[in-house]
């Protein structure tokens, strides 16, 4: 029998006393921030993959743009199940130069031009040929197997609608009409920093309480894809008028910046006066979910500003959930829904309600009714790559689940080879 996660209330912070927002209200909060660019660019089909559409494609051409047969076989003149004289054969690319009589009829083969007074096209598995002549096994109806001019696209038709993700079906389709270009929104520039005195780079002299920073080569990756063009900021110690300085130079030349580490409220968190200094305004929200439950939001001049946490997986999930749709935003890209699927759990747990939880996780196998069982992979903590890296995508508890127990029911983001954008 199913088993159901006990659930019981709580939607606030139990250290904080505070108040904590859901995800999709934190969203929306950052798509109102948000504003279009309206700069386009014209880039070769095959560069436009990934990129979004700065407006409505319209078709040079009706698709198909002549009549053909869909099939193998023999385009008739006629109806009826008679003999149909062959009087010649025609190939995809060939012109046809013959009108079809009543009692005639051409051998054809699949993407062919149908002559001129052909009524249908039988299958060849459908027909008898026998001196010379085809007959049908049964009347074929009127029209049958023949794709008429402009029965998928009329010329003029909208092929794409401004804001849609381009990929190989719509390079496909426009290809089709004749296009060999795309009008698409520029790519969306990006400036990435990483904040705090233990922070060096891969390569860099090591000392006591230095830590490699992994957060801006994991962002780099996230962000990698051809509708953003990403500035490494490179890392900046607590120091509030170094940060002030970087970013307010930051928001010159970009419509987003990211900074990972200092959205809490210590000490040496430097970023929330640093944004007030640089001449933004800023919001600190503390999310319902784990990990992940601060991040800062806000505008530095024309910029938009996205602070993450400073643990990685933190800051994986918070990009995830924060970061796509603040690039879908920026864009003028239609929203997506995250690739959430129905899985199962396949493991006990008990857990203090109050936020919803995301955990690194593997399938294990499949239930009966062919959903994903989930087992959770490695120990819990927001600083832990190990069980990120050998998971297959994040399991979901919701926020007022208390006990998970084998066969309750959980959210699945699986992982992509492509993790990007």
């Amino acid at each position: 029998m199913e088993q159901l996660a006990q659930t019981g209330c709580c939607d606030r912070d139990s250290e904080k006393g505070q108040t904590l927002s859901s995800i999709e209200k934190t969203i929306e909060r950052a798509l109102e921030l948000c504003p279009r660019i309206s700069e386009t660019e014209v880039v070769p089909l095959p560069e436009a993959v990934g990129r979004v559409s700065g407006g409505d494609t319209i078709s040079l051409f009706s698709l198909p743009i002549h009549d053909h047969s869909a099939v193998d076989g023999y385009a008739l003149g006629g109806s009826g199940k008679k003999s149909f004289k062959i009087i010649g054969r025609l190939t995809a690319g060939d012109t046809p130069q013959t009108t079809l009589k009543d009692d005639e009829a051409m051998r054809i083969m699949t993407g062919a031009p149908v002559p001129e007074g052909t009524t249908c096209v039988v299958m060849q598995e459908h027909a008898v040929v026998e001196g010379g002549c085809v007959s049908p096994t049964f009347e074929v109806p009127e029209g049958d197997n023949v794709r008429r001019t402009g029965e998928d696209v009329k010329a003029f038709d909208t092929l794409v609608r401004a804001g849609t993700r381009l990929d190989a079906r719509h390079t496909a389709i426009m290809t089709a009409s004749g296009l060999q270009n795309a009008g698409v929104v520029r790519k969306i520039r990006v400036a990435i920093l990483s904040t705090g005195n233990e922070l060096r780079d891969t390569g860099v002299g090591m000392g006591p309480g230095h830590i490699f920073d992994t957060n801006r080569p994991m962002l780099r990756a996230l962000l990698s894809s051809n509708r953003t063009q990403v500035t490494d900021l490179g890392i900046e110690r607590d120091n509030l008028d170094a940060i002030t300085e970087t970013l307010r130079k930051a928001s010159e030349t970009h419509d987003l910046i990211i900074t990972s580490g200092g959205v809490s409220v210590g000490e040496e968190d430097h970023l929330k006066p640093a944004v007030i200094a640089a001449g933004g305004s800023i919001e600190s929200w503390r999310m319902a979910i784990k990990p992940g439950k601060p991040v800062a939001l806000g505008t530095i001049g024309n910029a938009v500003y996205l602070g993450l946490p400073g643990n990685p997986l933190a800051c994986f999930v918070d990009f995830l959930l924060l970061g796509r749709p603040i690039i879908d935003g920026l864009s003028g890209a239609t929203r997506r829904d995250a690739l959430i699927q129905n899985a199962k759990a396949a493991f006990e747990w008990s857990r203090r309600p109050g936020r919803r939880e995301f955990f690194p996780c593997n399938i294990v196998g499949t239930s009966e009714e062919g959903l994903p069982l989930l087992e959770k992979t490695g120990r819990a903590g927001s600083a832990r790559l190990l069980p990120l890296i050998e998971a297959d995508g994040l399991g979901v508890v919701e926020a007022e689940c208390t006990d998970v127990h084998p066969g309750s029911r959980l959210k699945f983001y699986p992982f992509r080879a492509d993790m990007g954008l």
